[in-house]
């Protein structure tokens, strides 16, 4: 076990900077059942790390200790229903893995650098398919972990459905996982192709993407107020045979799209200018969006983007806050006056396009934000900086306000009186849950304290 003392990390953008007193890197469970028994050398809180690819700021306080998993990245098991792995196994070696075997994942999502374990235990998505989920941690069927008091779990969705439920949403506060199963299913083409709308016309549209079986994801353009449609459906019968349209995206997203917007900000001697510039910039990425992203037969595994572990200024990050379909649309509308409004007020827009997911609802964890229906979701996006941040801030007041669900790993500068508003009761059944495995708060670090106190 590598053991690091005074050490400086990073998330994978650079936002957040944490100085444990110590960082480790387990090899074996044994190693795990260490640090959590040990509380001199390892002291509290002790914080479990993936890939740290979540923009809020997830992995603990200074002074404590920071558990690595990325070294345990084997895969176990695969099946033709089930894969096992290791915590550190990520997204995208996965995904790569059951490929090679005729298997997916339910859920490909786009983040390749998301290890299992935190899709195990917290929030993350995809658009949802006809009658499936929409959240990853929804088919985790069991998973292993170590107590804070050193001793070895195992919780299953067949023995323990109540307890799984409430795992999904620990975000490692009661255990470290150590190994996660999860469902898989036979590969399946994808269909897919782009139509640019507008918010009326979006909404019209909606009932019959759902009649003839899309998955429906977005991209917001707020400034001009249109919206390109992501179409998404299996093509059952057909083998896939088209990974360049995905290749296409995924460069953008993950490296041409913030150079881009960065050098058009640095070209721009005015904001007048840097505005038209970013208004023919998005113009080109609706068209090109709708003209040249489309294929009959894409390959499923292909969607998944390796982000980069140290972008620099060209990173792509991102916020989200869920909401009721049923209001969604009045909501979109008003969030495009809120974007507006702030440009004017502040001069700063976002510089790349936003995003939103389509979620079906579902109950299957604790602080699930589709638990009373159908959800559509709000994914701001930027290269970053501090009048980032500052719009992140009015944002959150602006969703809080309109009544929606919040992730805590992916909506950072959350305040304790907004999650509190979103999931209310929920919190106090998620703390129960906690101060059952870790009555000595071994893993508690100060942003679940704030996040989990009770009214």
């Amino acid at each position: 076990m590598d053991v690091i003392a005074d050490a400086v990390v990073t998330n994978w953008d650079g936002t957040w900077t944490y100085r444990p007193a110590v960082m480790v890197r387990p090899e074996t469970v044994e190693d795990i059942v260490e640090v959590l028994t040990n509380t001199e050398r390892f002291p509290s809180p002790v914080r479990p790390a993936g890939s740290r690819h979540s923009t809020a700021r997830m992995n603990g306080d200074d002074g404590g200790t920071i558990i690595d998993m990325t070294g345990m990245n084997a895969i176990l098991e695969i099946t033709p229903e089930f894969a096992t792995v290791q915590a550190g196994v990520e997204h995208l070696d996965l995904s790569r893995a059951l490929r090679r075997e005729g298997l997916q994942l339910h859920i490909t999502t786009e983040i390749g650098n998301t290890t299992l374990a935190a899709m195990a235990c917290s929030a993350s998505k995809d658009a949802s398919f006809p009658g499936q989920y929409g959240q990853i941690n929804s088919f985790v069927t069991g998973v292993k972990l170590v107590t804070p008091k050193g001793e070895i779990r195992e919780i299953t969705e067949e023995n323990d459905p109540g307890e799984m439920r409430l795992l999904r949403s620990s975000y490692g506060l009661v255990g470290i996982v150590f190994e996660v199963t999860i469902k898989c299913m036979p590969t399946q083409a994808i269909a897919v192709h782009h139509v640019e709308l507008s918010l009326e016309e979006f909404k019209s549209k909606l009932p019959e993407y759902d009649r003839e079986g899309y998955s429906v994801m977005y991209y917001l353009f707020p400034y001009a107020r249109r919206i390109v449609v992501e179409l998404r459906r299996f093509n059952p019968g057909k083998k896939p045979r088209s990974r360049r349209i995905w290749s296409y995206r995924n460069r953008f997203w993950r490296k041409y799209g913030p150079a881009l917007a960065l050098r058009i900000k640095q070209l721009a001697p005015s904001l007048t200018l840097r505005d038209r510039l970013l208004d023919v910039n998005d113009w080109l990425l609706r068209k090109g969006a709708v003209w040249f992203m489309r294929s009959s037969r894409t390959w499923p595994h292909a969607q998944t983007i390796n982000y980069p572990r140290a972008p620099g200024p060209k990173k792509y990050i991102f916020s989200m806050w869920a909401f009721q379909e049923r209001n969604y649309f009045e909501i979109l509308e008003r969030y495009f006056d809120f974007c507006e409004d702030h440009r004017r007020k502040t001069g700063y827009r976002t510089d790349i396009p936003h995003v939103g997911y389509r979620i079906i609802q579902d109950d299957s964890s604790l602080l699930s934000y589709s638990k009373d229906g159908m959800t559509m979701s709000i994914d701001p996006a930027s290269t970053g900086g501090p009048e980032w941040e500052e719009f992140l801030h009015a944002y959150n007041e602006f969703c809080s306000k309109e009544g929606g669900k919040p992730l805590f790993n992916q909506t950072p500068f959350l305040t304790p009186l907004q999650a509190r508003k979103a999931f209310g009761e929920r919190l106090d059944e998620l703390n129960a849950y906690r101060q059952k495995w870790d009555p000595e708060e071994r893993l508690l670090d100060s942003l679940f304290r704030a996040m989990l106190k009770s009214k």
